[in-house]
């Protein structure tokens, strides 16, 4: 048996089953890595594997225009993030609490677009 096909990588699999039969309507999403594929090949086992459900920003043609468009969103906190550094651009002379109303009503904005995903992370 080939190394990489020992050892967690079987655990992420019962994993990923199991999450999928605990949760089968959520997307599957995979992303991976900026070494999951080197360039020397079209496609390429990922040894460095994990599985788990996180909550992801998935936007549509309705939906309002996230502060980064080139970002995948896990977690409100990166969103919150790039949110109070957008608004601090908007509005250089309000006080804190203008800036934290203001972030609050943009994060607002965004709640409905929070789905439950089960996502897959895959490098070497």
């Amino acid at each position: 048996m080939k190394d990489w096909l020992k050892g967690d990588l079987v655990h992420e699999t019962e994993k990923l089953r199991k999450l999928i039969i605990e949760n089968p309507d959520c997307p599957l999403l995979i992303f991976a890595g900026e070494e999951a594929n080197g360039g020397d090949y079209s496609y390429m086992a990922c040894t460095d594997v994990s599985v788990k459900k996180d909550c992801v920003l998935i936007l549509d043609n309705e939906s309002p225009a996230p502060p980064n468009d080139e970002r995948v969103y896990i977690g409100e906190d990166e969103l919150e993030d790039d949110i109070a550094e957008a608004v601090y651009d908007d509005l250089p002379d309000a006080s804190e609490a203008e800036l934290d109303a203001e972030v609050k009503k943009r994060m607002k904005e965004f709640e409905p677009y929070w789905k439950d995903c089960i996502v897959v992370y895959a490098t070497n």
